[in-house]
This record gives C-alpha cells, sequence and structure tokens, in this order.
C-alpha cells in the first residue's frame, strides 16, 4: 500500500505589496512607453523601489526623473516625430497601467 502525502499549504496574501505593485507597474510603463525593461533602470532593485515609496516619490516623478536623467523618448504614440512629442509619463498613463494589470483597486 502506498501512501501519498499531501503538501502543507501555507496562507498567501492575494494582496500585493506596494513594492510589488510598482515592479508590475514600472515593468508595464517602461516597456509600453519607452521600450526598456525594469533591468535597464536602477529599478530592478527592490530596495530602489522601497526607497522611493518610503519618501513619497510617486510612481509618475520617478520615472519622470529617468526620462530627464536619460533623455528617454517615448515609443508609444504613433504618426509623431520624436520632436513634436513630450516624453514625460503623466498621471493618466499610470492609471491606464493599473487598469490594463488589474491593480486599479489597490
Amino acid at each position: 500500500m502506498q501512501i501519498s502525502t499531501v503538501p502543507a499549504t501555507v496562507p498567501v496574501s492575494s494582496r500585493l505589496s506596494p513594492v510589488q505593485v510598482w515592479q508590475q507597474l514600472l515593468t508595464y510603463l517602461l516597456e509600453y512607453h519607452y521600450d526598456l525593461t525594469i533591468n535597464d533602470t536602477p529599478f530592478h532593485d527592490d530596495t530602489v523601489i522601497g526607497d522611493h515609496i518610503e519618501a513619497g516619490v510617486t510612481l509618475t516623478d520617478a520615472v519622470n526623473f529617468l526620462v530627464e536623467r536619460y533623455e528617454l523618448v517615448r515609443v508609444d504614440r504613433k504618426g509623431f516625430s520624436r520632436q513634436d512629442q513630450e516624453p514625460w509619463l503623466t498621471p493618466l498613463d499610470v492609471h491606464r497601467a493599473r487598469f490594463n494589470l488589474g491593480t486599479l483597486a489597490i
């Protein structure tokens, strides 16, 4: 007779931490708007994200700092020349990303 054991389940919160939410949003926003990965930025480090959150920096301001520092150009707006468009991320962009990722209520 063979006895099988079932692994014990560990309760896991379905709610993401603020750092995890930022990671998801940054991954989406950087890829969609600037054709970058999170690993291309200092935000690949959870500590950097945590420091920004603790300092009260908004996600929009954090990304726009990168835009200014590295002169990033948005790639998501078709039909515009590089000179015609603003590179900045807006709160609406973040809101749309939250909606698309399903993190709007968090």
